[in-house]
C-alpha cells in the first residue's frame, strides 16, 4: 500500500496535471480571427500556461482541473525508487479514468507540501509538438502524518488535440524516502 502510494503522489507530485471527447463534432464555419487563433503554433509561452495550470489545479487539489490538460488518450509511465534504494515500483497509467483514480486517491492523501526546488525547461520541437522537463524536489506530510522527502524528474510531452494544448504522455522517475528528523 505504502508503494502505491509512493508512486500515486511522485505522479501528482510531477504531473500535477475535462476529457476531450474523441468523436469529431461539426465546426461553425471559423471567422478569421478565430482560424486564426486555432491554427496558431504551439509556443514556450502555451506550454508555460498548461504547466501554470497545472501547479493551480495541483496546489486546490482539482482533479478535473488536472483532468481538463491531460489527452484522453494519455499515458504516464512512473517510476519511484524508495529511499534505501531496495525498492522500486514502476506503474503505467492510460487514459483518463487511471489518472483520474489516481488523482483522487493521491489528493485524499497529501495533508501538506512545501516545495524546496522546481526548475523546469521548455523545448518546442514544431508547432504541434512540445516538452516540458521538469526537476523537482519537495517536503510532504501525508494524512497519516508521516513526514517524506521527495525529488523527480519529469517529461511531459505536450500537443494539440482538437486544438488545445494538452498533456499526451509523461515520463516520471522518482526517488521518495522518509525524511531525517532533526537532533
Amino acid at each position: 500500500m505504502k508503494s502505491k502510494f509512493f508512486v500515486y503522489a511522485a505522479l501528482a507530485f510531477c504531473l500535477t496535471t475535462t476529457a476531450i471527447p474523441l468523436s469529431a463534432k461539426a465546426m461553425p464555419a471559423a471567422s478569421p480571427g478565430n482560424l486564426a487563433q486555432a491554427v496558431a503554433p504551439l509556443t514556450e509561452a502555451n506550454v508555460q500556461t498548461v504547466l501554470d495550470r497545472l501547479q493551480a489545479a495541483r496546489d486546490s487539489r482539482d482533479v478535473e482541473g488536472t483532468l481538463s490538460l491531460i489527452a484522453p488518450f494519455a499515458v504516464t509511465v512512473v517510476t519511484v525508487e524508495s529511499g534505501n534504494g531496495l525498492s522500486t515500483v514502476t506503474t503505467r497509467l492510460e487514459g483518463v479514468e487511471a489518472h483520474r483514480q489516481m488523482l483522487e486517491q493521491t489528493f485524499g492523501q497529501v495533508q501538506r507540501r512545501e516545495s524546496l526546488r522546481n526548475y523546469v525547461a521548455i523545448d518546442i520541437i514544431d508547432d504541434n509538438f512540445g516538452i516540458a522537463k521538469i526537476y523537482q524536489m519537495e517536503n510532504f506530510e501525508t494524512s497519516a502524518g508521516e513526514m517524506l522527502i521527495a525529488a523527480s524528474q519529469t517529461v511531459l510531452r505536450l500537443g494539440r488535440v482538437n486544438g488545445q494544448v494538452l498533456v499526451t504522455s509523461a515520463t516520471v522517475d522518482g526517488w521518495i524516502s522518509p525524511r531525517p528528523t532533526g537532533n
